[in-house]
């Protein structure tokens, strides 16, 4: 089973479309595919037409038990995805982590409870660098960083690595910022996005701002399915096929 994070320092910057996109191109290359929707605002879950309601609960499923995630997985309507849907208990699962004296350890049992139901899982994270994230990245494969390509956001990957190496989470390799929401109109993007691939460090896609991933969460069905030929669906299978690459799926 491979494990991939989507994460990042802020939200509004194509994190969930992301991680939706990727479940969807996981279940067409045949993986039985699970995506955990571990963000308070439950955007993945409604991206993919699920009520907002977490069996049980949060701290319910993190607090213990045998077994894995898929006691609370629900099918969507992409065959071989599954969705952990998120309600409002997710914003137990921080603190909860935050008072465990090792966070990352109901994150790994749960997924090791998981590993015979399902071969790639995808992680839509709260943004911000929390407890969820430091347990999240010592589990994970790959984490994804959708990064706009303005200033800022670039210098903020700096953040990102530092918590990585304070917390002794997982090592800054496993870091994949990629470039999202890009709009060549705009001369900033244009400098910001030459001056990356100067420096390096970041994988090739580039998913742009489009009106096809807007819609996500209006139509609730994956770009790469209900537009197959916009230009967001070639970065986003170009994302894939790097992830792939770099996760070892």
């Amino acid at each position: 089973m491979h494990v991939v994070a989507v994460t990042g320092l802020k939200g509004g910057v194509g994190k969930t479309s992301t991680a939706v996109n990727l479940a969807a191109l996981s279940a067409g290359a045949g993986h039985r595919t699970l995506l955990w929707d571990l963000d308070p605002q439950g955007a993945a879950t409604h991206c993919l037409d699920l009520k907002p309601k977490l069996k049980g609960g949060a701290s319910r499923l993190i607090g213990g038990g045998r077994g894995g995630l898929e006691r609370v997985a629900r099918s969507t309507s992409i065959d071989r995805v599954q969705v952990v849907p998120a309600d409002a208990t997710v914003r137990e699962i921080d603190r909860v982590l935050s008072l465990s004296g090792r966070p990352s350890k109901p994150i790994r049992k749960l997924l090791a409870g998981t590993k015979d139901h399902a071969d790639v899982v995808v992680l839509d994270c709260p943004p911000g660098l929390t407890a969820v994230v430091e347990a999240v990245a010592s589990v994970a494969d790959l984490l994804l960083v959708p990064v706009l390509p303005e200033p800022l956001p670039v210098r903020a990957l700096d953040r990102f690595r530092d918590f990585l190496t304070d917390t002794r989470s997982a090592s800054p390799e496993i870091l994949a910022p990629f470039i999202s929401m890009i709009d060549r109109r705009k001369p900033l993007h244009r400098r910001t996005e030459a001056e990356i691939r100067a420096r390096g460090g970041f994988l090739g896609a580039a998913i742009p701002e489009s009106s096809a991933v807007a819609r996500l969460p209006e139509e609730q069905i994956p770009v790469v399915i209900s537009a197959p030929r916009s230009l967001a669906t070639a970065e986003y299978r170009k994302l894939w096929a790097e992830t792939t690459e770099r996760a070892g799926i």
